[in-house]
C-alpha cells in the first residue's frame, strides 16, 4: 500500500468508529477496534478506563440520545504500522475530542487504543 492508501484507510477507520459509536452497532464497533482496547479518560471528575466490552454496552444505551450527529477528523499522522487520528464529535449530548491510537496488522489497521477529552463546545 502507498501512504495514500494508508492515509484513506486511516480516515476510514477514524471515521466508521464515530459512526458506529453514535449508532451503538457493536458488530461495527468490535471490527473497528481490536478487542483489548482500553477506552480511557477523564469523565465528570473521574478517570473513566473502560474495556471495550463496557464501551459497546454503554455505546448502545446511548443510541439516539447524542443530539445533533456531526463529527470531524482534526489530525492524522502516520509512522510507519502505527497511526494517531484526532476525531472531534457529538456524543452522549457533549462534545469529545477523541485521539485514536491505531496499529496495521496483517495488511488492516485497528484502533488499539482511545482515550478521550470532553471539550467545552464545538
Amino acid at each position: 500500500m502507498t501512504m495514500g492508501d494508508d492515509g484513506t484507510a486511516v480516515r476510514a477507520l477514524a471515521q466508521a468508529c464515530y459512526d458506529t459509536m453514535v449508532a451503538g452497532d457493536e458488530a461495527g464497533m468490535r471490527e473497528v477496534f481490536d478487542a483489548r482496547a482500553p477506552i480511557v479518560g477523564n469523565f465528570e471528575g473521574s478517570l473513566l478506563w473502560q474495556d471495550l466490552d463496557a464501551f459497546v454496552a454503554e455505546a448502545r444505551e446511548l443510541v439516539g440520545r447524542h443530539g445533533k450527529e456531526e463529527s470531524r477528523i482534526e489530525r492524522i499522522e502516520i509512522v510507519g504500522d502505527t497511526a494517531l487520528a484526532v476525531v472531534a464529535g457529538r456524543y452522549a449530548g457533549l462534545w469529545f475530542r477523541d485521539q485514536l491510537a491505531m496499529v496495521k496488522c496483517a495488511g488492516v489497521w485497528r484502533i488499539a487504543a482511545k482515550t478521550f477529552h470532553v471539550a467545552p463546545s464545538a
